[in-house]
Order: C-alpha cells, then sequence, then structure tokens
C-alpha cells in the first residue's frame, strides 16, 4: 500500500490538474471568441492557484513539508520515535533473553582473602573489630597475632 503523500501521489495529482487544465484550456478555445476565453482562463487559473497556495500552506502548517530545509516531518517525527521505542523494547527483550539463558541468578561467593599470613591476620582482625568491638578479647589476639607476623 502506497503512503497518501508519497512521490508516486505527488505525480498522479499534478498529472490530474495539468490533463484539467488541458482540457479547460480546449473547451474555452471551442467558444469562439478570444476575450471570453481569455478572462475565464484568468479567473481559472487564479483559483486555482489560490487553491494551490492554500493546499500548502496547510502543509507546512501540518508539518508535511518544510520552507527552508528537509527536516523530518511531525508525523515522520513520531514514526521514527515509535520505531526506535520498538527497537529498544526488541533489544531489551534480546538483552533479557540472553541473561535469562545463563540459568537462574547466583551471587558471586564474597572475595577469597588474601593467601599470606599477614593479609589473612590483617582480614581476621578486622572481623573481629566488627563482630566484638575493639576492646574485645578476640580483637586483642587477632591484633597481637598481626603484631606477631609484623615482627
Amino acid at each position: 500500500m502506497e503512503p497518501r503523500h508519497g512521490p508516486r501521489s505527488r505525480l498522479r495529482h499534478v498529472t490530474a490538474v495539468f490533463v484539467v487544465a488541458l482540457a479547460t484550456i480546449a473547451v474555452l478555445l471551442l467558444i469562439g471568441s478570444w476575450q471570453p476565453s481569455a478572462i475565464a482562463f484568468t479567473a481559472l487559473t487564479m483559483v486555482l492557484g489560490f487553491v494551490y497556495l492554500c493546499y500548502l500552506v496547510w502543509e507546512i502548517a501540518t508539518g508535511r513539508v518544510g520552507l527552508i530545509h528537509w527536516a523530518p516531518t511531525a508525523r515522520r517525527r513520531r514514526r521514527l520515535a515509535a520505531a526506535r521505542a520498538q527497537a529498544e523494547a526488541l533489544a531489551g527483550q534480546h538483552r533479557l533473553e540472553a541473561a535469562l539463558s545463563h540459568g537462574p541468578y547466583r551471587p558471586e561467593p564474597a572475595a577469597h582473602p588474601a593467601r599470606n599470613e599477614h593479609a589473612r591476620a590483617r582480614q581476621e582482625l578486622l572481623e573481629a573489630i566488627e563482630r566484638h568491638g575493639t576492646q574485645s578479647p578476640q580483637a586483642r589476639a587477632a591484633a597481637d597475632k598481626l603484631r606477631s607476623l609484623r615482627d
């Protein structure tokens, strides 16, 4: 199905106007006298020109055409926005399907404690302070162990 304002539609409209104008000229020439034909042709041309001018003003006012340069019209902008939203939704669906294809969510375990003894002792001191406080016997024992490793 062709769009209402496509190139072929405009070509058909221009062709129809041209054929009507030629038929009008032929009828006016068949009337016989040149002066009434010229007046009638001028009046008809002015009326048709005014109608076409109103049509162009209507197209500009509704955003179907632009004056200075080509820009997406209001209808085309809405169509592009709808297409963009549809593409984003499709991409989101693909991301969701890719994420679900890996199975259920499993949080990664906490970072492994450091392998050397000094870092392990420091980690134990931090955990003891967090759990029992700074003045607890567990924190003091962890601090003593850390001091012994430093020496």
